[in-house]
């Protein structure tokens, strides 16, 4: 079952919402809208993930969390030099504190 890769250490709904508060302010739900693309995307995703191949969803998950999870690093470095942001500030989306070793966490 697509379930069973499912590890809450590496959802990022929060740490998004983290980033949008500190780029947009507390009102930010309202303030900052989804593109039409971003929108076709996540459709697609809650069609395929409630549809009949959900495992069809592996390859993203592989692609998305362990690609921000090994990427995350130099990408978080990357933002916060090129965009000025105060340390640690912007940057939650990149961050993954439960885990404190990238590789034993895949080899797991």
């Amino acid at each position: 079952s697509v379930k069973a890769m499912d590890y809450p250490v590496l959802r990022r709904s929060q740490a998004l919402e983290e980033d949008m508060a500190y780029f947009y302010g507390a009102d930010w739900k309202r303030q900052a809208k989804p593109s039409v693309a971003t929108k076709a995307y996540v459709d697609h995703i809650t069609k395929v993930a409630s549809g009949d191949k959900p495992w069809l969803l592996v390859a993203h998950m592989y692609t998305r969390y362990l690609g921000d999870l090994f990427g995350g690093q130099m990408m978080m470095g990357m933002a916060t030099k090129s965009l000025s942001l105060e340390a640690g500030k912007g940057v939650a989306f990149y961050k993954f504190d439960q885990i404190t070793d990238n590789k034993a966490f895949i080899e797991d």
